[in-house]
């Protein structure tokens, strides 16, 4: 969370200073998106999501670290190019938020809200950067700074879905009370599904033991013509 704070000041300050080069801020840019992309690996197992979307957290932290190392190394440092590439970065990230929230879309939980309003955020940035020209026509290092503080955004939105867990021996009574009823609600709730599939089961074992075996063999033969069309298609497959 702090990381993403990080972003989102550093970004304001790049908006606020659309004269400036992108060389000239390069190197604090950099040093700052590998910290991020350090962070962001280093948290993904921490994240509340399903394991889908935390792999998508790891590729995202390494895109990031990525971009760091290149930008440090002057490999991207052309300022017409610098921002199509982060608007690019943007976009992914909003577009794997957008269909994350999407799938989830039954649930409509805190999650569902959170994903899809920093996805629709990142995309219409991400998209805005290729089309700037036509529209507002920002500076470059106005535009890096927009698609910083967007990133910002959704580190931030990580941050908060991280889990904290303490260790034992720091941890307070009340906490751990706390943590003991959530694994007793969770083992109930898995209790009463399996309860419920173990009474299904067993009324339909007591629905085939009390039904005559003529009717069954009547229920499991094929339906009249059925039996026809497959020796007719079989005789066509092998004309």
């Amino acid at each position: 969370m702090l990381t993403g704070v990080l972003f989102i000041g550093a970004g304001i300050f790049l908006v606020a200073n659309g004269g400036v080069t992108f060389l000239s801020v390069a190197f604090v840019v950099g040093v700052m998106f590998v910290i991020a992309g350090i962070v962001e690996c280093l948290s993904y197992n921490s994240y509340r999501g399903d394991n889908v979307e935390k792999s998508w957290i790891l590729n995202d932290g390494l895109t990031t670290f990525v971009l760091g190392v290149l930008i440090l190394l002057n490999k991207i440092s052309a300022d017409a190019v610098v921002p199509m590439i982060l608007g690019l970065w943007v976009l992914i990230t909003g577009i794997r938020n957008f269909v994350h929230a999407w799938e989830d879309i039954e649930y409509r939980g805190s999650m569902f809200c959170d994903q899809l309003i920093v996805g629709l955020l990142n995309i219409i940035f991400g998209l805005y950067v290729f089309f700037d020209s036509e529209i507002f026509n920002l500076a470059s290092i106005t535009m890096i700074g927009l698609c910083v503080i967007v990133q910002g955004i959704n580190i931030l939105h990580v941050g908060a879905t991280i889990i904290i867990i303490k260790p034992k021996f720091i941890k307070t009574k009340e906490e751990m009370l706390e943590a003991a009823a959530a694994k007793f609600e969770e083992a109930h709730a898995n209790a009463k599904e399996a309860i419920k599939a173990a009474k299904e089961a067993q009324a339909e074992l007591k629905t085939v033991e009390r039904t005559p075996e003529e009717l069954l063999d009547l229920a499991l033969a094929p339906k009249p013509g059925t039996e026809e069309d497959e020796n007719g298609k079989e005789n066509e497959n092998k004309l």
